[in-house]
C-alpha cells in the first residue's frame, strides 16, 4: 500500500513539474498585435544563445534613448504604448522582444530572469556600437519583469543614465505570484517550489539566490531610479513598493490610482512625472507623490 502511495505521489509530482514548465515558466509566443506609428527599423542582435529582434524607431533630435523592456509573456508590440511621447521629446527608442517571447528565439532549455538581464545588457551593447545614436544617454524603461530585470542592470552598469519602472515587482515571492497568474497556490511550500523549478531550469538558482538578492539589489542601483505604480494593481499589489520607500536608493517612488497592472501610463501626470524626473535627479531621498 505504501509503495503505490509513494508511486501516486511521484505521478503527481511530475505532473505538476509538466504542468508547471508548459503552463506557467514557458512564455507564450506572442504574435505582433500593432506596429509603430513611425517609421521604424528591424534590428537583430544575434547571441550565441539566441537572436533578439526588435525595432529602433528614430527621433528627428539625438538627446538620448530610451530602451523599452516588456514583462513575462509579453512582446515588444505592448511595449508601443509608450513610443509616441518619447519620440515627441527628442528621444530615440528601441523596443525589443526578450529572448524567448514574440520573434526573439532562445537556445536555452528555460527562459528565466538571466534571459532579460540578457537581453537588456544586449540592447545596451548594441546602442554602444551605433554612431547615429546617443549612447552616452541610455534610459531604461521596464515594465513588471522587465522593470526587475532592469534594476538588476543597473545594479552594476554604469551605462544606464535613468532608470523607470513601471508596476515593477520587487521580491521572488512576488514575481512568482505574478508569472503564476489565476493559478492560486499557498506560496509556502508551493510558490517557493513553483520558483524554485523556474531558476532552476534557467541555470540560475544559486546566482539569483546569491547575487540577484533583490533587496540588496534595490538598495545599489548605480544611476537615478524612478518606480510607477498603480494602487489599484492586483497582478503586482502597491505593496511592492514598501521596500522602495523603505530601504532602497530608488531617488522616487509615484503611486497613481489608475485600474490595472498595465495602465499607470494612463495616469495624467505620468509623462510629466518621467520628464521632470530624468532633468532633475538630485533629490538623495524617496519621494511618495
Amino acid at each position: 500500500m505504501k509503495f503505490l502511495l509513494f508511486i501516486a505521489f511521484v505521478v503527481i509530482i511530475l505532473f505538476l513539474r509538466s504542468y508547471i514548465i508548459r503552463h506557467i515558466f514557458t512564455p507564450k509566443l506572442k504574435e505582433d498585435k500593432k506596429y509603430p506609428n513611425s517609421t521604424y527599423e528591424n534590428i537583430e542582435i544575434e547571441l550565441g544563445i539566441g537572436t533578439i529582434r526588435g525595432w529602433l524607431i528614430k527621433s528627428e533630435r539625438a538627446r538620448g534613448c530610451f530602451l523599452l523592456v516588456h514583462g513575462w509573456s509579453s512582446n515588444k508590440s505592448d511595449m508601443l504604448r509608450y513610443v509616441d511621447p518619447l519620440l515627441a521629446s527628442g528621444y530615440d527608442v528601441i523596443i525589443v522582444d526578450v529572448l524567448g517571447h514574440g520573434q526573439s528565439d532562445s537556445i536555452q532549455k528555460q527562459v528565466s530572469i538571466e534571459s532579460f538581464v540578457q537581453s537588456i545588457t544586449s540592447m545596451i551593447d548594441y546602442v554602444g556600437e551605433r554612431p547615429d545614436i546617443n549612447s552616452k544617454a541610455i534610459y531604461v524603461l521596464g515594465h513588471s519583469m522587465g522593470g526587475t530585470a532592469a534594476s538588476i542592470v543597473n545594479a552594476t552598469d554604469s551605462r544606464i543614465k535613468a532608470l523607470i519602472t513601471d508596476s515593477m515587482p520587487t521580491s521572488l515571492k512576488n514575481i512568482s505570484k505574478s508569472m503564476a497568474g489565476n493559478v492560486t497556490l499557498p506560496y509556502i511550500p508551493f510558490g517557493w517550489l513553483l520558483i524554485s523549478w523556474f531558476l532552476l531550469r534557467g541555470g540560475v538558482f544559486s546566482k539569483a539566490r546569491r547575487e540577484w538578492y533583490l533587496e540588496k539589489i534595490l538598495k545599489n542601483q548605480q544611476s537615478p531610479a524612478l518606480a510607477i505604480h498603480s494602487i489599484q494593481d492586483q497582478k503586482v499589489p502597491i505593496s511592492n513598493v514598501d521596500v522602495l520607500l523603505n530601504d532602497s536608493n530608488f531617488k522616487q517612488v509615484i503611486k497613481v490610482e489608475t485600474k490595472g497592472h498595465h495602465n499607470c501610463i494612463k495616469d495624467n501626470y505620468f509623462w510629466d512625472n518621467v520628464f521632470h524626473f530624468i532633468a532633475s535627479n538630485k533629490e538623495d531621498v524617496v519621494d511618495e507623490v
